[in-house]
């Protein structure tokens, strides 16, 4: 079985970078990382043609969350970037409770840790 691909992955911050517009968090995960819950994340695969990419920075970056999975069977979570914009449909509305996530339900998503 192949690998899947590595990709650019980002989260808007708002501000402006000169000409380049939205300031925008970046960082490279294997595709299937976000498969099927990118939307609901708020989470945007980049394109070639993207402008204000920023990687590696410290200090803003967009919220973590934890998905809980596993539903009746083997409980498991997983740790992924999430919009600001979307906290509150992840955490409080259950916007991902009962999706699929690599083939095994979503129970629920928390807010982790502080996003600095």
């Amino acid at each position: 079985m192949a690998d899947s691909v590595t990709t650019v992955w980002y989260c808007d911050l708002g501000g402006s970078l000169a000409n380049a517009g939205s300031i925008r968090f970046a960082w490279r995960a294997k595709e299937d990382k976000y498969k099927d819950i990118a939307k609901g994340l708020g989470v945007t695969k980049s394109k070639d043609t993207d402008k204000g990419l920023v990687f590696g920075a410290n200090s803003p970056r967009p919220a973590r969350v934890r998905i809980n999975l596993g539903g009746s069977t083997k409980k498991s979570s997983i740790i992924r970037f999430a919009q600001i914009d979307n906290l509150n449909d992840l955490v409080t509305g259950g916007s991902l409770n009962g999706k699929k996530y690599q083939g095994i339900n979503i129970d629920s998503v928390s807010l982790i840790g502080s996003s600095r």
